[in-house]
């Protein structure tokens, strides 16, 4: 429920030109009274007022905001009604019962009356005010945040809505307008360190990297004796990419924190994204060391090590990790993947089979079994493998383009075709059930089909040059040479662009120039 200050709110007893009605004296004691606070009396003056014009509806408007000001808030709406029917285009009390629905948290009805209210008077800053609120309690940031402009100046008074209000600017993507409202605040001490530090938390989910490590260095500053603010902050440098910061904040961390994995780990990821191999080699072992039954750290050690192709090290931690994790289902896979990467299919398996033992529930094992039938040609087992996985199993885009991968092999087009359209329809944004589609149905004569699947991967995937190679094939089949000469060319085009790179990363992995300088060269 939203609370008010109702002194604030009906501070402007402003009922403009339908008040002077022959300057009733009843009304004018009724208006000093209640700018003195005396409600009471006020009341009654209201009401003797309401005797002689009783179908005045600013009187009834009046008495009910007196009864507001003196909680009884059944017979302020009752006056409230009776002067809408009195006077349907007043706007007041229909904001004024707006109100009060709205501090009762009845959103419906609020905004109804609200709504009217905006309708008969546009420029009301209280009426926008009090639908910002009804929005922000109801979490309709877009709408919101249409209220801001007209509604600012009311929510400069209040630090409540106008921290919710910055919080919507952010989370529908108006950015400039919520960093503002933080920076008011900010400059008027109104932001606590709680949500400073939920505000940062906000910007790092919208990207504003920047504007998030701002904040976070400013809940360490006011909490330095908590360590989990300074990992926060070294998460935020990570994300704005300043591996450099974040390493300056978790280096000291991880002397102050000896037996935190994951300042281990986090500080690994930092020297790992700033090419500090050997560092970040270091820091994962410490998270190993420190949290010995988390798969996770046996992971994060060994996927760098296979990146460094150190597969007789990443090998030998996986299997001090599965001795040792108390789930070793990530790391069966893991240590089936290095065993196929040295051809030992059957000890892959072997793995694979362990893992699935332990998760039946889960399809990675299914499908990195299947793998390494096919990566022999042993497809009827790959088969098999998959077949027994779409019995045990929910639906699932990847278990069905696999499915449909293996059914093509073996040359059962019919059931590939359901598997791949499956396939399509569970994962509609997956590239590869489009692509095999195509292929299918180009093998079959299928030419308009074939375009609209391989269409949509080179919608999905610009780079994919395989699919623009057989575009252009179907665009000359078709007999449009202007769109087939034109997708070869960009598929010529992608190729080179791929081989460079490729190049790129081949140079890049061989290091520096070897030759010796002219200096130390011996004359012949």
């Amino acid at each position: 429920m939203i609370k008010f200050n109702r002194g604030l709110i009906l501070l402007l007893l402003v009922v403009g030109p339908r008040l002077i009605l022959g300057q009733d004296v009843h009304v004018q004691r009724g208006l000093d009274l209640f700018r003195q606070q005396q409600f009471e009396a006020a009341r009654q003056e209201f009401t003797e007022a309401r005797k002689v014009q009783p179908r005045n509806a600013v009187i009834e408007n009046l008495l009910g905001i007196t009864d507001s000001k003196l909680n009884r808030i059944t017979e302020a709406d009752s006056h409230y009604k009776e002067a809408i029917h009195l006077d349907p285009k007043l706007p007041a009390p229909h904001k004024n019962l707006g109100f009060n629905y709205l501090t009762a948290g009845n959103y419906a009805l609020a905004e109804h009356e609200l709504n009217i209210a905006l309708s008969l008077n546009q420029h009301d800053p209280f009426i926008h005010y009090y639908l910002a609120s009804l929005y922000l309690a109801t979490s309709r940031d877009q709408e919101a945040v249409k209220q801001l402009d007209p509604a600012r100046s009311l929510l400069l008074n209040d630090p409540d809505n106008e921290f919710l209000m910055a919080k919507a600017c952010l989370n529908s993507n108006h950015p400039v307008e919520g960093i503002a409202l933080i920076e008011a605040m900010e400059a008027r001490s109104q932001l606590s360190v709680d949500q400073t530090y939920e505000m940062a938390v906000l910007l790092d989910k919208v990207h504003l990297f920047t504007e998030a490590t701002r904040r976070f260095q400013t809940v360490v500053a006011a909490r330095p004796g908590l360590w989990e603010y300074k990992y926060d902050l070294a998460i935020a440098w990570l994300n704005a990419n300043r591996a450099d910061k974040a390493i300056l904040v978790l280096e000291p961390l991880a002397i102050e924190q000896p037996e935190n994995a994951s300042v281990f780990s986090l500080l690994g990821s930092a020297y790992e994204a700033a090419n500090q191999l050997p560092q970040a080699l270091d820091a994962y072992q410490k998270a190993v060391s420190a949290d010995p039954q988390n798969p996770d750290r046996y992971l994060d050690y060994t996927r760098l090590l296979m990146d460094l192709d150190r597969n007789d090290e990443a090998t030998r931690i996986v299997e001090e990790g599965i001795q040792g994790a108390q789930d070793a289902y990530a790391l069966d896979i893991r240590l089936g993947v290095l065993q196929m990467k040295k051809g030992k299919y059957d000890d892959a398996r072997t793995s694979f089979n362990h893992a699935i033992e332990l998760h039946p529930q889960i399809l990675i094992g299914y499908i990195a079994l299947a793998k390494t039938y096919m990566q022999q040609g042993r497809n009827a087992e790959a088969f098999d493998t998959l077949t027994g996985a779409r019995e045990k199993l929910p639906q699932d885009a990847t278990l069905e383009y696999y499915y449909g991968l293996v059914a093509l092999r073996l040359g059962r087009n019919a059931e590939a075709l359901l598997a791949l359209k499956n396939a399509e329809r569970l994962g509609p944004d997956v590239v590869g059930p489009h692509y095999q589609l195509g292929q299918l149905y180009f093998q079959t004569d299928q030419l308009k089909d074939a375009q609209r699947e391989f269409e949509r991967v080179v919608v999905l995937a610009p780079e994919y040059s395989n699919a623009r190679y057989q575009l252009s094939r179907i665009y000359a089949r078709l007999g449009d040479t202007e769109k087939s000469h034109q997708m070869a060319l960009d598929t010529a085009r992608l190729m080179q662009e791929q081989r460079q790179k490729a190049i790129a990363l081949q140079r890049e992995r061989l290091g520096d120039f070897r030759a010796p300088t002219s200096t130390s060269v011996t004359s012949q």
